[in-house]
């Protein structure tokens, strides 16, 4: 036989042998339907593929474009999940090996990427069903910062070891969009994304999905900022948006009843001014032992402050006196409380004596005593009438059971709305034959101890065994095991009150007026200020004197005692008085 006519005999014979591996390879998968085998077959013999182990996410974008071209398919994404079958078939088979479990790993690569193709079987399997498969084929390849297609690989993972189901679909596509949007909008780093990027970005996303909600694309947004801060191996201090979750801050600076997720910088858009802030942040944060929520008044009132300038083009410390003068003339004009202004006025002096010590300025551009006002105290009688809690007293059957405690611990201790919601199951404590609670109150940084009553006690030991709450637990909870959310609690208090028509369907509920009520009460009954101040955990007593209701009808009362005494008549007075005249 010539060497020529050897040779193509040869070849052919190889390409037989690599043909019947393939199709022996392939109907080793039996769960697939053989039309649907035999249709892979040909694709991957076409295709020069000489082991099914080369299959991968590449690939099957390929596949995917052969069976669109194939007329007689009329249904892809069955052939599509087919091919995803027998890659899972594989890749079962390579993970038995040491060498299988080197290649399928869920580091990020600069390639294709396919959810059926993801390098754990369990998570490939739960996308077979995927309706569409819109959502799994993701294209690593683009011409974009590794950094960006890195941050995306990250939230895709988290999100789909989160989430199941239709939700996660909805996140998947909503991040497709937005990884789409940042390649073509040249958006490097997820994390820094200005205000203006985030609006186009959330308008776009609104048209692509017309049914959805706008909000989608702040969702979206934000979990992926979430993710790429809390999984970062340092505090990304240059992100536009910080999680506090991150700080791990001591519970004394934390209410957990009213969590504080995050702050935010974006809305600064002059970039000098926002790193500025976000320094001054870092600062508080790391050097003052202030409570976070504090610190977040003090951020929201000087990023409304630095917001006002973002038209300038020169950094805060550059800005002229003058339009830093007519801001704070401003704040005394606005219609609010002179106490309230004054407190701006000095979170605007404390930052800029921050800027000096920093050294960005050498004075401060401003006299702030000019700008204070004289504070002229107004008292608010706040207490809830007694026909009001006498009603839901008597209808608090009807409110579900948690309720019924949480409202109970208001009208009996007078404690803050939300140290009730972040009591524990070791707070209560009787001794001979009295009956306290340990009370921590976040704004003071402190515990204080307050006598109370023993049907209180008794209904609490009750409900702590009936749900089986730990001393360290809290006595009221979320879903999750943390605090009872103050929002939550007035919600629902809000909710009841309308449901049961307290006063008619009127009542506002505010937890706080409930200590309104105990502290004029007590005041009334002829306890001192002082006991007073004690009680309620206030450090002066003219903080106490601003809960103590009905004062005036107090000295109504101590004057008309006065007057009934005939040596204290009204005209002995006027005649006393005309006669030192």
């Amino acid at each position: 036989m010539p060497a020529y006519q050897l040779y193509v005999y040869e070849e052919q014979e190889k390409r037989e042998a690599l043909e019947q591996k393939i199709c022996e390879q392939v109907d080793a998968c039996t769960e697939v339907n053989g039309v649907i085998r035999n249709r892979v077959k040909k694709f991957l013999i076409e295709e020069g593929v000489t082991d099914i182990s080369e299959m991968n996410a590449a690939l099957r974008v390929r596949y995917e474009g052969y069976l669109e071209r194939n007329e007689t398919v009329y249904v892809p994404i069955t052939c599509l999940r087919g091919f995803d079958k027998i890659f899972i078939h594989r890749m079962k088979e390579e993970l038995k090996t040491l060498a299988g479990q080197r290649k399928y790993t869920t580091e990020y690569r600069d390639q294709w990427l396919c959810l059926t193709h993801y390098p754990e079987v369990e998570v490939a399997e739960s996308f077979l069903m995927s309706k569409g498969g819109m959502e799994l084929v993701w294209n690593f390849t683009l011409e974009c910062p590794r950094k960006l297609k890195m941050q995306i690989f990250t939230v895709l993972k988290e999100v789909i070891h989160t989430y199941k189901g239709w939700t996660r679909k909805e996140k998947l596509l909503a991040l497709q969009r937005l990884y789409q949007f940042c390649v073509e909008e040249q958006v490097s780093d997820i994390e820094t994304m200005t205000m203006e990027e985030e609006q186009r970005f959330e308008q776009e996303l609104s048209e692509h999905f017309c049914r959805k909600k706008k909000s989608m694309g702040v969702a979206v947004i934000r979990m992926s900022r979430k993710i790429l801060f809390l999984q970062a191996p340092e505090i990304n201090w240059n992100a536009n948006v910080w999680f506090l979750e991150r700080f791990h801050f001591s519970k004394e600076r934390m209410n957990p009843s009213k969590p504080i997720e995050l702050v935010s910088f974006k809305e600064v858009t002059n970039l000098e001014n926002q790193k500025i802030l976000q320094k001054y942040m870092r600062y508080l944060f790391g050097i003052t032992d202030l409570c976070i929520s504090t610190i977040r008044i003090k951020m929201l009132e000087l990023r409304t402050f630095l917001v006002h300038f973002n038209g300038e083009k020169s950094p805060i410390y550059e800005v002229e006196a003058e339009k830093i003068q007519r801001y704070l003339e401003s704040i005394q004009k606005q219609d609010t409380r002179e106490k309230t202004a004054n407190g701006r006025i000095f979170m605007i002096l404390q930052f800029y004596n921050f800027l000096t010590v920093k050294g960005y300025l050498k004075k401060i551009p401003f006299r702030h005593e000019y700008y204070l006002q004289k504070e002229v105290h107004i008292h608010h009688d706040r207490s809830v009438p007694e026909r009001i809690y006498t009603e839901i007293l008597s209808k608090l059957a009807e409110f579900p059971e948690h309720l019924r405690l949480m409202f109970l611990h208001l009208w009996c201790t007078g404690i803050r709305g939300s140290e009730v919601c972040t009591l524990t199951g070791d707070g209560y404590e009787e001794k001979d034959g009295d009956y306290w609670l340990k009370v921590y109150q976040v704004k003071m940084k402190t515990y204080k101890r307050i006598p109370i009553p023993e049907a209180l006690y008794k209904l609490v030991q009750v409900y702590k065994k009936k749900y089986q709450i730990g001393p360290e637990e809290y006595l009221f909870q979320n879903q999750t095991g943390g605090a009872f959310r103050y929002g939550t609690f007035r919600y629902q208090m809000l909710k009841y009150c309308e449901k049961y028509q307290i006063a008619n369907g009127e009542y506002i509920f505010k937890s706080h007026d409930y200590r309104h009520n105990l502290a004029t009460l007590y005041y009334d009954s002829g306890i001192s200020i002082q006991a007073v101040r004690d009680y309620l955990g206030h450090e002066y007593e003219e903080m106490t004197r601003q809960y103590v209701d009905y004062m005036p009808k107090k000295l109504e009362q101590a004057s008309e005692a006065y007057f009934q005494e005939e040596t204290h008549s009204f005209a002995t007075e006027l005649m006393k008085g005309e006669f030192h005249g």
